[in-house]
């Protein structure tokens, strides 16, 4: 009767490299998911944005453009208008409206 050959161990450098690699798949997958819910979480926001400022007054929305600028301006100065206005769904040119009307801000207070 022929020998059968003895079971050759695995390579400890390939069960590295595995592990390594479904670390990485694994890991992929995790930062996409993160991915997929903050973009969920910020359409959402943007939603509830949107519609708390078109319910509101003249001068309401006034107030509330320029306190969204002011937060957004904390975090970067720049392009600040431009961000609010994307996320309101109007023109950056209706924000500035919006920043320098001295009738929405006066009535409003």
């Amino acid at each position: 009767m022929p020998k059968q050959p003895a079971s050759v161990p695995p390579d400890p450098l390939e069960q590295v490299m595995t592990t390594v690699v479904q670390g990485f798949k694994m890991t992929t997958e995790a930062i996409q998911d993160l991915r997929t819910q903050q973009a969920s979480l910020e359409q959402k926001l943007q939603q509830q944005a949107r519609a708390a400022y078109h319910g509101m007054t003249g001068s309401g929305k006034s107030r509330y453009a320029t306190e969204l600028v002011k937060i957004e301006s904390e975090h970067n100065p720049r392009g600040a208008q431009a961000r609010v206005a994307e996320t309101l769904g109007v023109t950056p040119g209706r924000v500035t409206q919006l920043l320098n009307s001295d009738k929405n801000r006066k009535n409003g207070k």
